[in-house]
């Protein structure tokens, strides 16, 4: 996350630079430090029987923040890292990458909800800060890849693609 979508910005628009990406990383950094809790003294651990007690528990926040955090962490970057992958060779036309990122918007909102709910349930509190950290990071990601499909499709998307999309180059 962010790889992408930030470095092409970086590299090709002068949308953001990067003292202002900091700034602004530093920002929400401090923002989300100062409103997370402390993790819970005591809490007791679970392990789910099954998919369904998984996702339930998760949401719930009854999950260790690790469980809840890197399955998901794990297979929202390498859906990207696929799509992008695709769109590099040609393979994926500009509504295949659209709807892609449509499809990893909801579990990316249930996501939130289990890293926000379970991240008492860690060692430390920067390791709440940073799955937390982590999560507005896929939002502000998401944020970036409109903007690059709204006003800089050149950089990620060929002519040909552009012209089956958009009708013009």
């Amino acid at each position: 996350m962010l790889i992408d979508s930030l470095s092409a910005l970086f590299a090709f628009t002068s949308f953001i630079r990067w003292y202002e990406a900091l700034l602004v990383a530093i920002g929400l950094g401090l923002l989300v430090f100062y409103l997370t809790p402390e993790p819970d003294a005591e809490w007791e651990e679970r392990e789910p029987p099954s998919l369904y007690f998984y996702l339930q528990w998760s949401w719930l926040g009854h999950l260790k923040l690790k469980d809840a955090f890197y399955p998901f962490f794990i297979l929202y970057n390498a859906v990207l890292f696929l799509i992008d992958y695709r769109v590099q060779e040609g393979e994926f036309t500009v509504a295949s990458w659209v709807t892609m990122h449509i499809i990893m918007a909801m579990p990316l909102i249930y996501w939130t909800g289990a890293v926000w709910r379970c991240s008492g349930k860690t060692g430390s509190h920067r390791w709440a800060v940073l799955a937390r950290l982590m999560t507005i990071a896929a939002f502000l990601d998401l944020l970036l890849r409109w903007m690059i499909y709204r006003y800089y499709p050149n950089i990620f998307f060929n002519c040909q693609q552009m012209t089956i999309h958009w009708g013009d180059c």
